[in-house]
């Protein structure tokens, strides 16, 4: 073997092999670790430190009381949007139903979309965004109700932000986290809803919960 063949091989195994080691650790992580559980900050904890989701109590789009047995014993994901954004909620939207269109014939899967703009986003308005976006509303709801209890949940429960607000005429929430609650509803991710990647990978991970 002449100097440069040695050359390339002692290249490939410097560099090659290590990356190759790290792409593949990558993958395992990515693919089948646990997921973690989440603290009010965000932080990551043990689950014996962890809270549970509580039920909530409103209405969909169908004008219905829609309650926590809709959720019960499911892998659920959780988002705050509202009908008229013209910024990053149909991103979102969008990638909710990639999410629905993946695991359509998932009975285990719910999906949930809380309006910040009850005012406004009506059981009818709600059902005809639903219905122009092909929805199947067995799976995925559009919720509405009392806007101090939709601003209550999204901060106390589901730890959407960190702000204190009274849920009056002023107040207003605005994220662009979708959240991956277990059949247990624990917390167990939150993903931008406007990143590809991050909805890619709330896919895989949803696909761990179920499994």
């Amino acid at each position: 073997m002449n100097k440069k063949k040695i050359y390339i091989a002692f290249i490939i195994a410097v560099i090659g092999v290590p990356l190759i080691a790290f792409a593949l650790v990558r993958y395992i992580e990515s693919n089948f670790s646990g997921l973690p559980y989440y603290a009010e900050d965000f932080s990551k904890i043990n689950k014996d430190q962890a809270k549970k989701v509580e039920p909530f109590n409103l209405i969909n789009q169908e004008g219905n009381p829609i309650a926590g047995d809709f959720v019960e014993g499911k892998v659920w994901i959780a988002c705050y949007f509202f009908t008229t954004c013209p910024g990053i909620c149909p991103i979102m939207i969008d990638g909710m139903r990639e999410i629905q269109q993946e695991f359509l014939k998932e009975e285990n899967l719910r999906l949930v979309s809380f309006t910040v703009n009850p005012e406004i986003d009506s059981p009818e308005v709600l059902k005809h965004y639903a219905h122009n976006r092909n929805v199947n509303t067995k799976q995925w709801n559009f919720v509405t109700g009392e806007k101090r209890e939709l601003y209550r949940y999204a901060r106390k429960e589901l730890n959407l932000t960190a702000t204190d607000g009274d849920g009056g005429l002023q107040d207003f929430i605005h994220s662009d986290r979708l959240v991956l609650i277990d059949q247990e509803n624990y917390i167990r991710g939150y993903y931008d809803g406007t990143e590809t990647a991050e909805v890619r990978q709330l896919a895989i991970d949803i696909r761990k919960l179920l499994k």
